[in-house]
């Protein structure tokens, strides 16, 4: 299976070790891709979240999914489920916008839009986040300990 994280902006000092440990961890689950994007350079936010939309879409695969605060709640079993029912050679995208969010039809052409919680987390946190969830979800398929519950 083949993963890609596209997050617009970079990623946080403080948790660059934290984000390592994990994209290490899932090499022998997933071929898997983190792709950063730039963010947009307009004055105005919603030129901005153009800017990053043409970005996201030219890079996306069809299908993907959107983290979004508005987005489907899942838990950790339900993203494993998900993982389990995608074919073997599957490419599967996962995108988090920008600081500011996404523009609507980055939302309109997800496969799918996700929540990570109904609280709003800084785009840095939701990377580190999400890849601490994919490693936990193929732990859950593959029957691993690491997943307590």
């Amino acid at each position: 299976m083949k993963l890609r994280l596209l997050v617009v902006g970079r990623g946080s000092r403080e948790l660059a070790e934290f984000e390592s440990r994990f994209h290490q961890r899932l090499g022998p689950f997933a071929d898997f891709q983190l792709i950063e994007l730039a963010e947009g350079r307009a004055r105005q936010t919603a030129q901005r979240k153009q800017e990053e939309a043409k970005q996201i879409l030219a890079h996306a695969g069809k299908g993907y999914i959107l983290f979004d605060e508005r987005g489907l709640l899942l838990g950790s079993t339900q993203w494993a489920a998900h993982l389990e029912r995608q074919a073997g050679n599957a490419q599967l995208d996962f995108v988090i916008g920008g600081a500011d969010g996404v523009a609507e039809e980055v939302r309109q052409q997800a496969g799918a839009c996700w929540s990570l919680s109904k609280l709003t987390l800084p785009h840095q946190l939701v990377r580190a986040i999400a890849l601490e969830q994919l490693y936990r979800a193929f732990t859950i398929i593959q029957g691993h300990p690491y997943h307590r519950v």
